[in-house]
């Protein structure tokens, strides 16, 4: 790409969106992270961007800047085999993936910042420490002659948390002025980007908005930036929020402007926090409890109470802010939870986001000093390793539930390629695949008849289909077919997601006596693109433990035979 349009690529994208990181410019770009440094360095030379730690902002919108956030988190990749999972805000689907991870394992599971079933809830009061500032925001706004208060409410409305958060603070709000105060609450999502991106379509639509709360660091940040790029009057603007994350919302506190005041959540405090709720999780024969973290309120006047400034970082001081009668457990509680080598493992959402660093930096330390193996992995990939675990015991499972002596179809795919490794050493069986992987994988093994099914190559599904496929299976007659699945829903059917491979699938279903969909929990519910069959047309279902009760139900109603992996034991276990 030439320099010229590799330029133009890096300034649309920081302009649209008032900032980006090197990674993701470097992403758009298709060159290396070195490479975009050196363009942003030009371009700064030029004043046509300001660059921070880790990526830019625009010029325009650097009044308030996004936390500065590094490119990468400094941990090492996650440790497999963790004796302890802490997770943090996560979708439902993935807390319930996660979960099972621990179910499965045995092991605690710590929800850090959004109560989740099943998990110690480590964290605020939310709507406690909402209706704290919210009580505080009336006083001021009484005391500095505000008399018609019109609140922009930054949220996240899919946590439960964050709602709780808002409430709060509306509630508080309106006790302390005495009466129902006008607001108008918005979905920021929780990030600097998406959060500047409606409050400033909220702020054109409501000019008459004069305090704004956030539920984070970047909600509060963006929305001012959004009023400052409005050409708004600044001593007409007052703004609070939650979080107090790091340096950058200490840094816009300490300049006096808009905002006045912040509820920190100290995350120097929860981090050390979370790895002793761990330890004593590993002693207590208990999960019936929360750790309830504390808070603060922050102002200009008062935040060296809590944190001093050494050179460019933000200090914590008030290690006195632990009420240690209000946790579980006792010091002696704690002794002896290192007897043998543990691993805790951190997942999170976003690993560049300044309260996830400096809560993974804390973690890591108190982990370090009680000799506690420490990482942090990004959720995506956590899930991507759960997958492929539950996928694997599926096969394993899928693999035993084939006869000596029958004949049965594999399906292209992960889940049945994960069957050949409990089949190599299988007696008088006859296996007939599309899947060159799977032909490959079994062919070692001389007691396996192999069959396999030619004709055009699919690239993105791996296997061979079209009419060579459909004619080969129009003419057998097998004892089971196991077929994979990108989504299988009681309304839509098994589902797959290319025209082709739905089309080599039918032609396996119709060649089989019985027919065994193989299909990890996250799949169910799902419907995929192409639609391969109705549900009725399904014998047997092969799945883990994750399937939710409502499902099993809704299965075996419908006549299905449903096997769980990792609860129904495998022929050679």
């Amino acid at each position: 790409m030439l320099l010229e349009e590799r330029e133009n690529i890096i300034l649309q994208n920081i302009n649209a969106k008032g900032t980006a990181t090197v990674r993701q410019l470097a992403q758009a770009c298709d060159v290396t992270e070195v490479t975009v440094r050196r363009d942003l360095k030009r371009l700064e030379e030029n004043k046509l961007l300001k660059r921070v730690f880790g990526g830019a902002v625009s010029i325009e919108r650097s009044q308030y800047p996004a936390p500065q956030y590094a490119d990468q988190a400094s941990e090492a990749p996650a440790l497999p085999n963790a004796d302890a999972l802490i997770v943090t805000t996560i979708d439902t689907r993935d807390a319930h993936t996660l979960r099972e991870r621990a179910i499965r394992q045995d092991i605690p599971l710590i929800a850090e910042g959004n109560p989740q079933d099943g998990a110690v809830y480590l964290g605020i009061d939310n709507y406690e420490t909402g209706c704290q500032l919210g009580l505080w925001s009336a006083n001021y706004l009484r005391r500095h002659g505000f008399a018609n208060v019109h609140v922009l409410d930054i949220g996240i409305l899919s946590m439960s948390a964050t709602k709780l958060r808002s409430k709060g603070f509306l509630d508080g709000l309106s006790a302390g002025i005495g009466d129902e105060v006008a607001a108008l609450s918005i979905d920021g999502k929780g990030r600097y980007n998406s959060a500047y991106q409606i409050a400033l379509d909220a702020l054109r639509l409501h000019p008459e908005i004069n305090l704004i709360f956030g539920i984070n660091d970047d909600s509060i940040l963006a929305g001012m930036q959004a009023y400052h790029d409005l050409g708004r009057d600044k001593s007409m603007l007052i703004a609070v929020s939650i979080g107090g994350e790091g340096n950058t919302i200490f840094d816009v506190l300490m300049a006096k402007g808009p905002l006045k005041a912040c509820m920190a959540m100290f995350p120097e405090v929860v981090g050390r926090l979370a790895i002793d709720t761990v330890r004593y999780l590993w002693r207590a024969n208990r999960n019936d409890f929360n750790v309830i973290t504390p808070t603060a309120l922050l102002t200009a006047e008062n935040i060296n109470a809590f944190y001093l400034k050494n050179e460019n970082d933000w200090q914590f001081v008030n290690e006195k802010i632990v009420n240690t009668d209000a946790l579980p457990w006792r010091a002696e509680d704690l002794r002896g939870a290192e007897a043998r080598k543990r691993r805790i493992s951190f997942s999170i959402s976003f690993r560049t986001h300044e309260w996830y660093q400096n809560l993974a930096k804390a973690m890591h330390a108190r982990a370090k000093s009680v000799g506690v193996e420490f990482s942090v992995v990004d959720v995506n990939e956590d899930i991507r390793q759960e997958i492929r675990e539950l996928q694997r015991i599926i096969g394993k499972l899928a693999a035993s539930y084939i006869r000596a002596g029958e004949t049965v179809i594999l399906d292209a795919g992960t889940t049945t390629m994960n069957m050949t490794q409990f089949l190599k050493q299988r007696q008088n069986i006859t296996v007939i695949t599309n899947s060159p992987d799977i032909f490959a994988g079994l062919r070692p093994n001389p007691s396996i008849k192999l069959i396999l099914a030619g004709g055009a190559f699919d690239r993105e599904a791996q296997a061979f289909a079209g009419r060579q496929v459909h004619a080969l299976f129009k003419e057998m007659r097998v004892d089971k077919a196991f077929i994979g699945a990108e989504g299988f829903s009681s309304s839509f059917g098994l589902s797959a997601g290319n025209a082709n491979v739905a089309e080599a699938r039918r032609s396996m279903i119709n060649a089989a006596r019985e027919v065994v969909v193989l299909a990890d929990h996250t799949l169910l519910g799902v419907d995929s693109d192409v639609h391969v069959t109705d549900i009725v047309n399904v014998d047997t279902l092969i799945t883990d433990m994750g399937v939710l009760p409502s499902q099993r139900l809704e299965y075996a109603q419908s006549g299905k035979n449903i096997l769980v992996a990792g609860q129904v034991p495998a022929a050679d276990e």
